[in-house]
Order: C-alpha cells, then structure tokens, then sequence
C-alpha cells in the first residue's frame, strides 16, 4: 500500500431468499482480490459497494466518504460515488468508436476532478490503433481495455473489476494485469478485484478477502493464504498460471531463439522479436514446469533453472510448490512426486521448462 492511497471500511448485512452475506473487513489501498467459488457473494458484495445492492444494515465507507450506512439512514446514490465497474461482459456502447466510448466517461466528470484525458489513457492502455474502431469488432481482450479505459476515463476514488479476465486469451490477461498493477500503484486507486482465480489473484493482488457461502474464510497476504485449507478446497492448482516480468537481454533470429532475464534466471523462449531491454511478461502454467533433484543430463528442454523450495501447498489431488530463483514460481505435481523427490521448504530443486511451453507478451 502507498502512502496517500485510501483504505475502504465495509461492514454489511444481507440476506436475500436462502442467501446471506455478512462481511466485516478493513481493506487497505491497492489491489485486494475478492476470491471464492460461484455463489459465495463475491458479485454480491461489490454490488453493495457500487450502491446497486442495499445492504439491510452495516456500513460501507471509504476515507471520509460514507456510501451507505444503516444506523445513520445514509445510501448514496451509484452515480454520487465515484466508482469506476468493470464487468466480465465489458458493456460498451456499440454505436460508439473506442475513442467515443472513453471519452464518454471523461466527458462526465467536473473538469475538476479529471486526471487523465482520453488520449493519455489509450496510449497507456495500448489502444491507440483501435481509436477510431467499431467496438463490435474487438476481440474480447481489446473490448476489456475499452472498458477499463472508460472507467479510468471518470477519476473514479475506487475501481470494482468482476471477472473482468474470465472470458479472454492468456497474453490479454498476461498485459491487463500489469496494466492494472500500474494503475494501482500510479493512480492510487483502490482496487476490489474479484475473482475465483488463483493465478490472478497471485499474480495481481496486495490483499485477499476469501468468501465462502456469504462469510469472510480468510483474509490477508496471498501467499499466507495458499496454504490456508478454504483455500485449498477452492484451489485448481492444474490450472494455475504464472505471470513473470522479464528483461530481453539478446535475440537469436537465426535459431529463432529469445532470452528473457527474469530475477536470477535466464529463461530461453522462441523468438519475440522484441528489441533488447524491453520488458516482457512471461506466461507458464503450473503443470508445464517438471522438477528434479538434480541437474538432467538427457532432456531437450532448454531451460533448467536453481532454485529453492520456499514453501509447499497440498490440496487434495496435487501440491503446489513454491520455488523462488529471485522471483517467485509456482509449480504443481503430484502426491508422489512430492514424496518421491522429498520435496520439502528449504529444499534445492531444478525447474525444467519446454520454450514452446512458455508464452510471452510486450508489456
């Protein structure tokens, strides 16, 4: 959390049919990732926040700001909060160019409270070659841009994402958490971020809030929380995918061949055509990483990475190992691998990685 950021107190009940949801939570400045399975509140719950769900009692209340609050009769419209929503179906208009669609948002708010026009945030965003494109020739990825662009485009005090990656390719969702990252730490504006993700939620969050059937399971750090066992009943460790930012530091176009420094390593990958010292995102999925003991003698893979066991995760089917070569990996194997390489914290280990398993994204 930066210093000047806001923290957002929420306290609410509500119950609706067979559903309630009670949440009691102080989340502090930057991104907090609302984590949980289908039907535990996540949507609920921001939807209380944006004022579009009225809690039956509590507080909701950012900085001095209060959205709503039962004891005091206070319920602050939607449009008095200054809340920027991004939903998993992005909502643009569609008689709007991209340009047109964020300049709408900006267009609304008091000259005042703007920080950045339209123009800043397409080119931050990547967009500047769909300016003047029909939104309904976006692909999922570029519409979600659009999207988060506009919501930007309103100086909102707090941004709500709802599933805002669930429906697009691995490279936009490699580029947009980066993005939203720097939005975090730059603008300084508080993130809820929902998702039922692992790998976004690793990968984007400062804080978590864990919902299960309407109650708080766990809060705090996410990498305190891989081992907690909500957590682990919610978790597809297979599924699971890691998100590194790396440096180029040469390009080999006659054998088709980039490599990427990313923290103590060098990771092998096919040709980016990326110029040298540009940043880059590398995406691996957890069940693609093979671990040794030792160094292998007869492998075709071409990276072969030390590094060290910080920690270990068991979930009912698989592990999850934490390894860390200056950056952080997560890789998922099985039971008895585990107990075969006697996998344990502290240990050595070797991570094998394919260059055709790894793909890679401009930042």
């Amino acid at each position: 959390m930066n210093s000047g950021e806001s923290e957002l107190k929420v306290n609410l009940r509500l119950k609706r049919g067979n559903f309630q949801l009670c949440c009691n939570a102080q989340l502090p400045g930057g991104v907090t990732a609302v984590y949980g399975p289908s039907g535990s509140g996540k949507t609920t719950l921001l939807n209380c926040v944006a004022g579009f769900t009225v809690p039956d009692d509590g507080e909701i209340r950012i900085s001095g700001t209060t959205f709503f609050s039962g004891s005091s009769h206070i319920n602050l419209a939607p449009e008095k909060r200054r809340v920027g929503y991004v939903l998993q179906e992005s909502g643009l208009f569609p008689h709007l160019s991209v340009e047109k669609n964020i300049e709408y948002g900006f267009n609304l708010t008091p000259k005042n409270l703007r920080k950045y026009t339209p123009r800043q945030l397409i080119e931050m965003m990547g967009i500047t070659h769909l300016s003047h494109r029909d939104t309904k020739t976006l692909s999922g990825g570029e519409r979600q841009r659009v999207a988060l662009s506009r919501s930007l485009a309103s100086a909102p005090q707090l941004l709500l994402l709802d599933e805002p990656l669930a429906s697009i390719d691995a490279p936009s969702r490699g580029f947009i958490i980066q993005k939203l990252k720097m939005i975090s730490d730059e603008m300084r504006i508080p993130v809820l971020y929902v998702s039922h993700s692992l790998s976004e939620v690793i990968a984007i969050a400062d804080h978590v809030l864990v919902l299960s059937e309407g109650s708080v399971a766990a809060e705090g750090s996410p990498n305190i929380l891989l081992g907690h066992p909500d957590v682990k009943k919610l978790s597809d460790f297979n599924a699971f995918e890691n998100f590194l930012e790396g440096i180029v530091i040469s390009e080999d176009s006659e054998n088709y061949i980039t490599a990427v420094e990313v923290g103590d390593a060098n990771f092998l990958v096919s040709h980016t055509g990326s110029s040298i010292g540009s940043k880059i995102i590398l995406s691996i999925r957890a069940s693609d990483v093979i671990l040794s003991g030792e160094i292998p003698s007869s492998l075709s893979a071409r990276n072969v990475i030390k590094a060290t066991v910080s920690d270990v995760h068991f979930s009912e089917n698989a592990v999850l190992v934490e390894c860390d070569f200056g950056e952080k990996m997560l890789v998922e194997i099985t039971r008895q691998a585990q107990h075969q390489l006697d996998i344990n914290k502290t240990s050595l280990i070797y991570l094998i990685v394919k260059a055709s398993s790894i793909m890679t994204l401009d930042k």
